[in-house]
């Protein structure tokens, strides 16, 4: 019986050759159709990921107001073997669609669907029997909460290893204030599903980064916006969430590296000082708190980094690459 190539259905992805984009359908909620876009990297001419990678690959996924044009971080891996793929989650990057809001969702676990179906297009319809989980900021969370929630299942058994760069694992809010603040937010949320606090987020890290601004990278301000976002109140409930299993010990098997800036500094900061330094989240908050993801947790901070590491400036992100090539080196079933 012949088999159907699934990719079949993909499109060249807005990265141009040799990146595909490939939507997967996730039903509807209140505001219609849902889905999540997975893309992956086809280096040279060669086809599925067993023939590229020797069946080995990582699967990435982008933060808040974010979503996958981390071209040099696709040739990194592919450089060593390992088949690339990135997954825009439902309503973010390119998988927002027409008449949905931005960055939305009421679970951690709203997101959990797509990791499913990606990870099962890279394990059985592409052959890679090892997979690398990875995530970055709020893709961090969720990559380390759905690891923990599908101990046991076909897919956690093929993930060797989790690279998590600067992972969203505290907002700074105390516990015993998320306590009467969540309840409130679910309130909310329950009669107006895309209640939004009144002031918005400052786009200035988004600036910091992109060309237009002085940076270094482009990248399209619709996906990833560096004129602000709206806060979700629904959203900050279920990071609240999610972060307080984390507090609570996920227990995670697999080695886990982390990636961050040495030091923070804040939404004020210049631009400049914003490109050598977390100026979204607490690096301090976020080492400690490693430690409670599972039993074998490296955390590295990067001098001059910013707050997605592999976007830092060229010396910061060298120095970065080689730490995570060393713990690459290092990981069982991946070097």
């Amino acid at each position: 019986m012949r088999r159907v190539d699934i990719w079949s259905a993909a499109r060249t992805d807005v990265l141009g050759t040799p990146y595909e984009a490939l939507d997967l359908p996730l039903g509807e909620d209140f505001e219609g159709p849902v889905v999540a876009t997975l893309i992956r990297y086809r280096a040279g001419a060669a086809g599925a990921g067993r023939d590229r990678g020797g069946g080995r690959a990582v699967l990435y996924l982008p933060g808040y107001n974010d979503y996958f044009f981390h071209r040099h971080v696709a040739e990194f891996f592919t450089a060593r073997g390992v088949s690339f793929y990135a997954l825009d989650i439902r309503k973010c990057g390119r998988a927002c669609q027409s008449g949905q809001t931005r960055n939305l969702c009421h679970a951690i676990g709203d997101y959990f669907p797509e990791i499913d179906a990606a990870a099962d297009i890279i394990g059985t319809a592409d052959g890679n029997g090892r997979l690398l989980l990875s995530g970055h900021s709020t893709g961090g969370l969720i990559a380390a909460l759905w690891l923990a929630a599908a101990a046991g299942s076909g897919a956690w058994s093929r993930v060797t290893g989790l690279f998590l760069n600067s992972p969203f694992l505290s907002t700074g809010v105390p516990p015993g204030v998320q306590a009467v603040l969540n309840p409130t937010l679910r309130l909310i949320t329950a009669r107006r599903p895309a209640a939004a606090f009144p002031r918005g987020m400052s786009g200035r890290y988004g600036q910091s980064l992109h060309v237009d601004y002085g940076g270094e990278w482009e990248f399209n301000k619709d996906w990833k916006s560096t004129a602000g976002t709206r806060l979700r109140l629904g959203w900050l409930a279920a990071v609240h969430d999610g972060q307080r299993r984390v507090r609570a010990g996920l227990g995670i098997q697999v080695p886990i590296l982390v990636l961050c800036a040495a030091r923070s500094s804040g939404g004020k900061a210049s631009l400049e000082e914003m490109r050598r330094s977390d100026s979204v989240l607490d690096v301090g908050s976020m080492v400690r708190l490693s430690a409670r993801l599972g039993d074998d947790v490296t955390a590295v901070p990067i001098d001059d980094a910013c707050h997605d590491v592999l976007l830092s400036c060229a010396a910061a992100r060298d120095r970065a690459f080689a730490v995570l090539d060393g713990w690459l080196t290092a990981l069982p079933g991946m070097a």
